[in-house]
């Protein structure tokens, strides 16, 4: 029978003083993600690029999630978790700084610098949740979408405002990068109360982790809400605009799913950590974005912005959801880590692919309705899959 995990050695910072760096963290694996978005045609002009090779400041960081994420749980098992995130935030902060840099191939690795960063933190978070807060649970993956998505919301309503005040696109990529230093600087502090590495029982293989239907399931679920995500951010202001609805309602639509998403994200944290079945909340969120796809294909111009209220809820939700159940399957914050490798390098890969079909239907057909009813059947799947993890089965994962 195997030893359970040890659990690391080290002086317990004040809770305020965990929950700010925590929050800061969090804010950390999204703004610098978005920030580029808004001040995209600027760098364009001023580094003579076209759209495709902008694209790789953007797709290439959600390309960097899929395939870097299986790395992070063996470098954490190395250095001890509480370094390890320091050094990810350590990245995403250097990353900014060259990603500022008005030159493509410093932008470039500024950009597979931060990717790395971010791919590795979203690992290590749910980890950390599992091993420092298991009694506050949905409290804490609740804080934890909030701080995303508020650091999401934040970034990117700031980004013009702070080129136009300093006549630079590099500004508000810098001062991302800034923050990221101060948020590395305390992680690094926190990280000094930590026991070197190796504390913790060895890791069972990841092929064992492949075997495992909860855990494909769960990656599916991933997969598919995340693909979602990312294929509307990208093409519900054109979808809506094509469709009759106002420009500045359309862009508005994009910001309302954000906002929406962020006190769902945190309902839906604290209610499942508190039930033991979760199949009908997934039936739930589901439905709430399967009405608000339905009305933008049947009805679009009827009710734009209860569509996108819709979608927030729905996805936020969903998110929220799928972060939280890593924890809740797993039993050891070591094999929350695999998990959460797993499900999220396979689910951002997935992603990454979604805003390319959707558009390229659009251009087959010349109409958007196929694009549609493509989500709409990939949430089909979503919602088999959101049932299927609903059940109370745990991650069952012996040590070798």
């Amino acid at each position: 029978m195997s030893q359970p995990p040890l659990k690391p050695h080290y002086s317990a910072p004040p809770t305020w003083l965990w929950l700010l760096a925590f929050g800061l963290a969090a804010i950390n694996l999204r703004a610098p993600i978005v920030v580029i978005g808004p001040v995209l045609e600027p760098i364009m002009s001023t580094l003579a690029i076209d759209a495709s090779t902008a694209s790789l400041l953007t797709t290439g960081m959600i390309l960097c999630f899929g395939l870097l994420s299986p790395l992070a749980p063996g470098f954490a098992d190395r250095v001890g978790l509480d370094r390890a995130i320091a050094c990810a935030l350590t990245l995403v902060a250097a990353g900014g700084a060259l990603r500022g840099v008005e030159l493509l191939s410093p932008m470039l690795l500024g950009t597979l610098l931060a990717g790395l960063g971010i791919a590795f933190g979203n690992v290590f978070m749910p980890a950390l949740v599992k091993r420092d807060r298991g009694d506050r649970l949905g409290q804490t993956m609740g804080l934890y979408t909030v701080m995303m998505g508020i650091g999401a919301t934040v970034s990117a309503g700031t980004a013009v405002p702070l080129m136009q005040m300093s006549d630079s696109w590099s500004t508000p990529i810098w001062l991302w990068a800034g923050v990221g230093l101060a948020c590395a600087l305390l992680w690094w502090g926190m990280a000094r109360r930590a026991s070197v590495a190796g504390t913790q029982a060895a890791r069972p293989p990841m092929s064992r982790l492949f075997r495992n239907p909860v855990a494909w399931t769960l990656t599916l679920f991933m997969g598919a809400q995340s693909l979602g995500f990312y294929t509307l951010q990208t093409w519900l202001p054109a979808l809506a605009s094509d469709a009759g609805v106002p420009a500045a309602t359309a862009g508005l639509m994009v910001s309302t799913i954000n906002l929406t998403s962020i006190p769902a994200s945190y309902l839906i944290a604290r209610l499942a950590a508190r039930l033991s079945h979760h199949s009908l909340l997934v039936v739930a969120l589901c439905a709430l974005i399967g009405t608000s796809l339905l009305g933008l294909l049947l009805a679009p111009t009827a009710a734009p912005l209860a569509w996108a209220v819709l979608l927030g809820a729905g996805q936020g939700g969903c998110f929220s959801f799928a972060l939280t159940m890593i924890v809740l399957r797993t039993r050891a914050p070591h094999h929350a880590a695999m998990l959460s490798g797993m499900s999220q390098s396979l689910g951002y890969l997935l992603a990454a692919g979604g805003p390319l079909l959707f558009g390229a239907l659009h251009g087959w057909t010349g109409s958007w309705h196929v694009s549609l009813l493509f989500l709409l059947v990939l949430l089909a799947g979503q919602s088999v899959a959101g049932v299927l993890l609903g059940r109370p089965r745990m991650v069952e994962l012996k040590n070798a």
